[in-house]
């Protein structure tokens, strides 16, 4: 199922505009610094990453990635907007479960695990990049059976 199935199984919460370029863009830099750090074997890349999306989901305004997006890649015209109604929170949800899969691939490296922790980022890499390739966000799609599930305010 993909990310506008989903959205579109279920009334939106907000007429607020959404911007699904701001989210790729979030993606892809994701992926990039993940990748980088597996690559190059710099495990706080990975730290780095996980503040950005634990900042990002407890302070939207903080998003680091999607402000480079919003306040500098927009601007330039270097990037189009791609403007829907939908609810932004499925997506802030699923980048805190990544944060939170991120937390406990710096606990792996903490304790030792190297293998473990560099699995949890690349975890978190993979579905990033199968919603910017394929448009499903598995963490989206938690947040809706969570909702379903009655877990979840509507």
């Amino acid at each position: 199922m993909t990310s506008e199935q989903i959205a579109a199984r279920r009334p939106v919460a907000s007429t607020a505009r959404f911007d699904r370029t701001s989210v790729r863009f979030n993606q892809a830099a994701i992926i990039a610094f993940l990748v980088a750090g597996f690559l190059f074997n710099l495990p706080w890349l990975v730290v780095f990453v996980a503040v950005v999306m634990a900042l990002g989901t407890g302070y939207p305004p903080a998003a680091l990635f999607q402000r480079i997006y919003r306040d500098i890649l927009r601007p330039a015209k270097l990037l189009q907007p791609d403007l829907h109604d939908e609810d932004a929170a499925p997506h802030r949800f699923a980048q805190g479960m990544g944060a939170g899969v991120l937390i406990l691939s710096i606990l792996a490296f903490l304790a030792g695990s190297a293998s473990l922790g560099w699995a949890l980022a690349l975890l978190v890499s993979v579905l990033a990049a199968v919603n910017l390739v394929f448009g499903f966000c598995a963490g989206c799609f938690v947040y809706f059976q969570l909702q379903r599930l009655g877990l979840i305010a509507k």
